[in-house]
């Protein structure tokens, strides 16, 4: 009797967490914040103590996990639209190498031991403390790491449509130059871009489906000044073919003619 009892429940539960997995997408399962973390651990709270409770009804039970779950994707959604609430919630990568150097209150901050933090580093390869220029502890516990010689990672300036502050100002950038660098690559606006990232000194974008890019202005003054050349070329080879088509007038040399003298005639005796 208990199992039949117990049987809606675990069906029903099934169906939600199905929906609320397929709704909050993989993050749940491979968490990226603490957030996903902690959601996950108090929907499973309330599907076990609901399925082992018998007081509580399916429906009871349906409803805590519906209105839990509803609140993630709700927090999850607005996150995704606003990149400050998103830092505030979730908070930001913590850098611990910067050029080189070890930043110890950062470790603090991140209540990361150095000794874990070598672990983590060897994991990926790296030998000594030497080899790194740049390490960023991310939400998740990875690390991102650049070694001594290789390229600066590229950074997200556009998330989702949305402009990141925290990463625009990373870079010494504003709203200003990020729309006119958008004009310039034949957007009107930050809702046609997926996301943007900035990379090796250039703006690359990426923009949302069913976007029709405008020619860039680079490549319209590129061809503008290409036709001004040709023009230009062409007018000079006309007026050197004018110049060699008129005729050329001959000089005449004037003969300077001596008047002629006439001898007299002497008499004869």
């Amino acid at each position: 009797m208990y199992l039949v009892e117990m049987a809606p429940k675990f069906l029903l539960a099934l169906v939600i967490l199905l929906i609320y997995v397929k709704l909050s997408g993989k993050s749940q399962i491979a968490p990226m914040s603490q957030l996903d973390q902690v959601g996950s651990m108090v929907i499973g709270a309330l599907v076990g103590g609901a399925l082992l409770s018998p007081s509580v009804s399916a429906v009871d039970a349906a409803c805590l996990v519906i209105i839990w779950g509803g609140l993630l994707v709700l927090i999850r959604y607005i996150k995704s639209k606003n990149s400050k609430l998103r830092d505030a919630i979730d908070g930001k990568p913590i850098q611990l190498v910067k050029s080189g150097h070890l930043i110890s209150a950062n470790f603090l901050k991140a209540n990361l031991p150095v000794r874990d933090f070598e672990t983590l580093v060897n994991v990926q390869g790296i030998c000594s403390f030497n080899q790194l220029k740049e390490v960023w502890y991310e939400l998740n516990g990875s690390l991102t790491i650049i070694k001594k010689g290789d390229k600066d990672i590229a950074v997200l300036l556009i998330e989702e449509s949305a402009i990141s502050q925290g990463n625009l100002e990373q870079l010494h950038k504003n709203e200003a130059w990020l729309t006119a660098q958008i004009k310039e690559q034949g957007y009107n606006d930050i809702s046609e871009i997926f996301c943007a990232e900035w990379f090796d000194n250039k703006l690359f974008i990426y923009p949302n489906d069913g976007v029709v890019v405008q020619a860039p202005k680079q490549e319209k003054q590129e061809k503008q000044e290409k036709q001004e050349k040709q023009e230009k070329q062409e007018k000079q080879e006309n007026l050197t073919e004018k110049s060699t088509d008129k005729p050329v007038k001959k000089t005449t040399t004037k003969k300077t003619v001596k008047p002629k003298t006439t001898k007299k005639a002497q008499p004869t005796e």
